[in-house]
């Protein structure tokens, strides 16, 4: 088997949001939670959470990404993945924690360059295609 230089294997979480399938590099990930939605506060126009005497701002993946349905989500807890890059740590909301797993990045090509949030794709096991969160992004 032959394979391009390019290709990057990373250890990854994959996440749902309504229908699509979303890798986290494994990397960036604190921990993951779940909250109460009345936990979360806003201040200074910005969603936050204290978690464990620490402000920590959130994010929902799904209004970032723009991603159909996301203004229907009415439920009482919310799934939080907390990642880190450096010193900072940001919550981002999810629907659905699938499991940890090895993905092939593969690149998006010119394009795509550019979209804040995403890093690149990778095709599943069963032959979905799961676009890959750049968590450097978002911080």
């Amino acid at each position: 088997i032959k394979l391009p230089l390019t290709l990057a294997i990373i250890e990854a979480l994959l996440v749902r949001l309504t229908k699509e399938i979303y890798a986290i590099p494994l990397a960036n990930i604190v921990e993951t939670i779940d909250i109460a939605k009345n936990s979360i506060k806003i201040i200074q126009n910005e969603n936050v959470i204290v978690l464990r005497g620490e402000v920590v701002p959130i994010i929902d993946l799904a209004k970032l990404l723009e991603e159909p349905g996301y203004e229907k989500k009415d439920i009482p807890n919310m799934t939080v993945v907390i990642v880190k890059v450096g010193n900072k740590k940001i919550g981002i909301i999810v629907d659905f924690l699938i499991g940890q797993q090895e993905i092939v990045i593969k690149s998006l090509g010119k394009l795509f360059t550019g979209i804040k949030g995403i890093t690149g794709a990778t095709v599943l096991g069963n032959g979905e295609v799961a676009l890959i969160i750049d968590v450097l992004t978002l911080v």
